[in-house]
């Protein structure tokens, strides 16, 4: 299991390899080899490869 599915549920920040960052809450399923974030606007997939940084609002702290 990858490290970042321990904050399933949670709000999250993450910034991907092109510098867009999106928000939402983490879902998804780690087989397919990233993570879901839903939004109140759409769901978006982004895989572990692209993922840059990861900010939990819960923690207020970079979390990957």
């Amino acid at each position: 299991m990858h490290p970042l599915m321990r904050y399933r549920g949670e709000h999250v920040e993450v910034r991907d390899h092109h510098g867009r960052v999106h928000r939402g809450i983490i879902d998804g399923d780690p087989s397919t080899g990233g993570i879901f974030l839903i939004s109140p606007f759409n769901r978006v997939f982004i895989p572990f490869f692209a993922i840059a940084f990861v900010f939990s609002f819960r923690l207020r702290r970079r979390i990957f």
